[in-house]
């Protein structure tokens, strides 16, 4: 792909000291959310394991992770392939916005005190993207390098993951509650190469890399619904023009009515009716897409289908 000649005239990204340590900082706290957070995940989601250890940094959170050998190492057996498929996702974006001289931030990853510990990562691009050619490039490169770092984490830990039964049981007579992370194309082609079909009442206690790549899915999926300034919106403008327009309220009604098999997409309504449901344009829309950036928004629509979950979480009531 050639840059226009507007390209070549932009500096490159220089980033100021408070930006990377800021960035630094930033990394260090999400190194610690995530390590402490995937520790509590890692026995959450095994059928044999149970705790009462809340999914949140409270003081009794922190000390009994960092005080237990094997806590720790499970949270770092997380963390660590995590915040590496972030960080790839991150670049995936990060260097075609240098090769077409667009200025960045430095990749910023967002701790959180709850829930996974991250609420991912994010660059923020200080120009406007010129046509749609560059779109494609900067909004795919990050769900597929992401998606390419994920794969090893996926296969390798669901190779070292162990079919087990587990017993439902009615919120009466429950005694504990599994976590059971949700299946998308990815994850279930490798747990039927590794483990073959499971029976019923049976779940793969997932070692901490497949928990990080399952995040990593999550991540993916949800990055690439195509909707205003998400990366399948940028990825839908880019390869559709304006009929990206047309198609915004359909395919919302459609995540909607996903909200019938997990209500957290009903959220995910919300947050993009909040960013917008359609993208801006571009300064030169009259550019074509050539072969390759077409085969690029092919790869990035298989992508999403191997990576989205219909169900990403289900909560189970067990004796």
């Amino acid at each position: 792909m050639n840059a226009s000649p507007a390209a070549s005239a932009l500096p490159p990204s220089r980033h100021r000291p408070w930006q990377l340590a800021l960035a630094g900082a930033l990394f260090l706290l999400t190194v610690f959310t995530t390590t402490t957070l995937g520790a509590i995940w890692s026995v959450a989601t095994h059928t044999e394991d149970s705790t009462d250890l809340a999914f949140w940094l409270s003081p009794s959170v922190v000390a009994a992770v960092w005080s237990s050998s094997d806590l720790l190492a499970a949270g770092l057996s997380f963390s660590i392939p995590l915040l590496l498929i972030l960080g790839c996702h991150e670049l995936g974006h990060y260097l075609p916005c240098r090769r077409y001289g667009l200025p960045t931030t430095p990749p910023y990853f967002l701790p959180a005190p709850f829930a996974l510990g991250t609420l991912g990562a994010f660059i923020k691009i200080r120009r406007p993207i010129r046509n749609r050619r560059e779109l494609l490039v900067v909004g795919a490169g990050g769900p597929l390098t992401g998606f390419v770092a994920l794969l090893p984490f996926l296969w390798i830990g669901i190779a070292r993951s162990q079919p087990a039964l587990y017993q439902a049981a009615s919120p009466d007579t429950a005694t504990a509650l599994l976590f059971l992370p949700g299946r998308s194309l990815a994850l279930q082609a490798a747990s039927w190469v590794f483990h073959g079909p499971l029976p019923e009442g049976a779940a793969l206690n997932l070692h901490p890399f497949a928990l990080a790549a399952w995040v990593g899915l999550l991540a993916t999926a949800l990055n690439l619904l195509p909707f205003a300034q998400l990366d399948g919106g940028h990825i839908l403008y880019a390869v559709a023009g304006r009929l990206q327009h047309r198609f915004a309220w359909p395919l919302w009604i459609v995540l909607g009515l996903c909200g019938i098999l997990w209500p957290g997409w009903l959220l995910w309504c919300v947050i993009v009716v909040v960013i917008g449901l359609r993208h801006p344009p571009v300064q030169n829309e009259s550019l074509p897409l050539e072969g390759k950036h077409k085969l690029i928004g092919w790869l990035t629509l298989l992508v999403f289908a191997l990576s989205f979950m219909p169900v990403p979480l289900d909560v189970i009531p067990v004796r």
